[in-house]
Order: structure tokens, then sequence, then C-alpha cells
């Protein structure tokens, strides 16, 4: 019989393909449960998406309602407020699922938001909709979420709100508004939590920590480390074991300090692992690296990704991957990307600002999205 492969790096995850976190989940828990607000950033590809869904599912009682809702695509108020309700309709669906129950849950949720057609579609899965007849967004999302927690507060619930890249508020027209807009609502809140979360890490920090936004400590941070390397390990060879499979040590630890930790791509490496290997065999230091190399070739659309940037920026990405990030101002490093030191520096002003390159506290640079870096080296190396 075929063994179902125990990892996956395309969907987010919960259950049994969710790995560890335990302190992570029970600080969030209790955040949640105390109707905290939650600042939580990380780098891309982190696990901030499975962490929620692993929490949301698994570990929240049915009295709090749930949703998550991604706002990375939305370029307007009329889509953010799109995003908003179809997300509240969501939760609000998820508290009821006996479909005479869900009959009378729309008649009760009617007398609450009167600025809206509340009905229920029975075509296919059921769903919830609430149709505002306001033409201004920005009130509706206020009438919104006023109503909610009215809802809330009357039935002795609770919620949670986890809106992803939460940054992209910043590029809208009349953001500014837009941010004074959901501090208000987050000030009204009844009963709810919402968790902000982000991969653009200097962009959302600047909305929670500059005195002048909207939302100036508006929550609590929390900041997402990559998963322990050695809990990480045992959790792998775990699942490898059900072909009785085994990766050394040294062979893992050269996954994780390639992955710099990053949750998608050791578990896309895993995945490749179990689906080409047979009972018994062996993961080594070498075998790991050749199909680290399989995966990144395949990573054809970082080539449009790199064409975004200038030739200067180009060779500075080349070189900060190529270094790891450290003393990337070393003569022979310049001269191997043919790029001085003033153009690097200059180059790596406007990547830190664009976010794709992030640097930490003691001065050492990381991508944003370690298969980039990796795909860097890579072409920079071949």
């Amino acid at each position: 019989m075929r063994i179902k492969n125990p990892f996956k790096f395309d969907i987010e995850v919960a259950g049994d393909f969710f790995c560890g976190r335990k302190q992570e989940i029970a600080d969030l828990v209790e955040h949640i449960e105390n109707e905290t607000n939650i600042i939580m950033f990380a780098k891309r590809r982190i696990g901030k998406s499975s962490l929620l869904k692993e929490v949301f599912t698994h570990h929240l009682p049915k009295n709090i309602l749930k949703t998550h809702i991604d706002i990375y695509s939305v370029s307007n108020i009329r889509e953010l407020y799109l995003k908003i309700v179809k997300g509240i309709e969501e939760s609000l669906l998820g508290f009821e699922s006996n479909l005479k129950k869900l009959s009378r849950l729309v008649d009760k949720l009617q007398n609450y938001f009167a600025n809206a057609k509340v009905s229920l579609v029975l075509s296919g899965k059921p769903q919830l909709k609430i149709e505002a007849t306001e033409k201004d967004y920005f009130q509706a999302i206020e009438s919104l979420f006023s109503h909610y927690f009215e809802f809330l507060a009357d039935h002795n619930l609770q919620a949670v709100i986890a809106i992803d890249e939460f940054q992209k508020i910043v590029s809208l027209n009349e953001s500014e508004k837009i941010e004074e807009l959901l501090r208000t609502i987050a000030n009204k809140r009844v009963n709810t939590s919402f968790v902000y979360t982000g991969s653009k890490r200097n962009i959302l920090l600047a909305m929670f920590n500059d005195s002048g936004r909207a939302f100036f400590k508006l929550g609590t941070e929390f900041e997402l480390p990559p998963i322990s390397k050695n809990e990480f390990y045992l959790w792998v060879n775990e699942r490898m074991a059900l072909k009785n499979l085994r990766v050394e040590i040294s062979a893992f630890e050269h996954l994780y300090h390639e992955a710099d930790g990053e949750t998608r791509f050791i578990q896309q490496v895993c995945h490749e692992i179990f689906r080409l290997h047979q009972n018994k065999d062996i993961i080594d230091l070498n075998r790991i690296q050749e199909i680290i190399c399989d995966v990144i070739r395949k990573k054809t659309y970082n080539a449009q990704l790199l064409n975004r940037y200038t030739a200067a920026q180009q060779n500075t990405l080349k070189l900060i991957a190529s270094s790891n990030g450290v003393n990337i101002y070393q003569n022979d490093l310049l001269s191997t990307f043919g790029v001085s030191k003033a153009t690097a520096q200059s180059s790596l002003r406007s990547l830190l600002k664009e976010g794709v390159i992030f640097q930490d506290l003691n001065g050492a640079l990381s991508f944003e999205d370690v298969e980039f870096k990796l795909w860097l080296r890579f072409i920079s190396e071949s």
C-alpha cells in the first residue's frame, strides 16, 4: 500500500502535519482568551498562517469565533471591505452547523445588521451572506464591526480576527484614513482579539511603533522565530520512519542552516526525500545537498523576480547571498560581483527599504525569501 507523504509545504497545515511550537501556541491562546491584540511578525514562510490554523482548529473553545483574513491582494477600500465581510460571515457560520439552527441564526443576525441584508445560501456548502446597503465603504466597515461586536456581547461569545499581511494597508489610497478607521474599531472592540500579521517586518513594526501613526502601541508584539532545530529534527525523523528512512543529524543541520530555519522549504525538501527514497535508506549530507540543488534548480520564477531590480541591485543581491550576509564589503567579493562599495551601499539601502533584505540588530543581513537567496547562490556558482 502506498504511504501518504507526511510532509506538506504548499498549504497551511494543522494537526499531524504541524510541527511543535507548544510555547507559542500556549502564549497565543492566553492572549486571545484575554482579548489582547497581537502583532505577529516573522520572515515569510516561517509558519505564521499554519500556527494560526493550528490554534484556531485545535486549541480554542467553540464559543470563540475565529476568522483568518488575508488582505495581500486588496488594492482599494471596497476590496478590503469584501475581504472583511467574508471573514465575518465565515466566523458566524462556524458558530452553527445544523441547518435549522443556521436558519434561526440568520433571523437573529438580521436584527443586528440593520444596514445589511443577511441570507443563507444553500447551493453546495452552506454560506452566510451579509450584503451592505451602504455605498460608503468606510461607514460599511465601521457598521459591520459595530453590529458584530453587539452580537458577540449579547450571546456571551468571543472572537479572534486575524488579518494577514496587514502592512498592505499602507499601500492603499487614503491609507491614513483606513488606519484611523481600523484603530477606532480596535479600540471599540467587544469580546474580541485582533491578530495583525505580516512578513514585511520593517513596514509592519513601523505601523505599531511610530508615535505618529494610528496603530501606535495597539497590541503586544509577538515575534515568531524558526522552529527549534532539535525539535524539528526529531519530528522529521518520526515521519521518515513511516518508510524506515532516516535523515542523519549532520544532513538535517545543513538543511536547517541553508533554509535559515524556514519551515516551508524544510518541509519541501523532506517531502522530496520521502517521495524519492525507498525503505531503509539513510539520507546523508551529500544526498541532502543534491536534493536541495534539485529543488532550487526548479525555482524558475526567481529569474522574473531578479529582473525587477537594476543591474547594481542584482549584483548586490548575489553578493549578499554568496556571503551569507556578513562582511559584504570585502574587496574580493566586491570585485567578484563587479560593484564598488558605494554602489553596494546605495543598492543595499533601497533593498532594505523595499523589504527584500532584512538587517538584524547585530548588522547581519538576511533575505526575507530564503528560496530566492539559495537560487541566487546557485546561479552565481553554476
